[in-house]
């Protein structure tokens, strides 16, 4: 199949398009169903469907009979949300915090993806001398692109609570010493 004009606002899932979406779902081993992720990580069923509903657990694909299935990554990241509750961040507090994030973060994956058409694959697609070619280079941007996108966001987050928090404890700070020197 060679590279086709595609009128704006029409999409097939050629060569390129399925292998990007290949590299994708080939990102990591999924075998773990809500029961093994909770066996795994010591947690209950309860719990991790509350997760799940709040939308900080997000399946990483849904098999064809639809069980959710979840990764290694998947494990690591609900292990992080126990150390937070260990540490005594309330369950009711921990959810509220995570459909705040999935809100914000829905809010970005919409113009991320778009931008990431517009201005990533069309133009591979475009200047590809072939769909194989454009496959290649499509595979490449996106391997290179997400982990790079992770580091930058994760980064953003830091730098955020370690300001914001910063400024609440200056501000306490300079409260407190205000209270003691009337």
């Amino acid at each position: 199949m060679t590279n086709q004009h595609v009128p704006d606002g029409e999409h097939r899932l050629d060569r390129p398009d399925a292998a990007l979406a290949d590299a994708m779902v080939d990102d990591e081993h999924a075998a773990l169903d809500l029961d093994g992720l909770a066996a795994e990580v010591g947690a209950t069923r309860a719990l991790l469907e509350a997760v799940e509903r709040a939308g900080l657990l997000l399946p990483h694909h849904l098999d064809d009979d639809g069980t959710a299935r979840y990764s290694a990554a998947d494990v690591e990241a609900v292990r992080a949300g126990l150390v937070l509750l260990d540490a005594g961040l309330p369950l009711g507090e921990l959810l509220d915090i995570a459909r705040r994030t999935d809100a914000a973060v829905t809010q970005i994956a919409d113009p991320a993806v778009d931008a990431f058409l517009r201005f990533v694959r069309d133009p591979v697609r475009g200047t590809s001398g072939s769909d194989d070619e454009a496959a290649e280079r499509l595979v490449t941007a996106y391997q290179q692109m997400l982990p790079a996108t992770e580091r930058l966001v994760a980064h953003h987050l830091r730098r955020r609570l370690l300001a914001t928090a910063a400024a609440r404890l200056s501000a306490e700070l300079q409260q407190d010493h205000g209270e003691a020197n009337p």
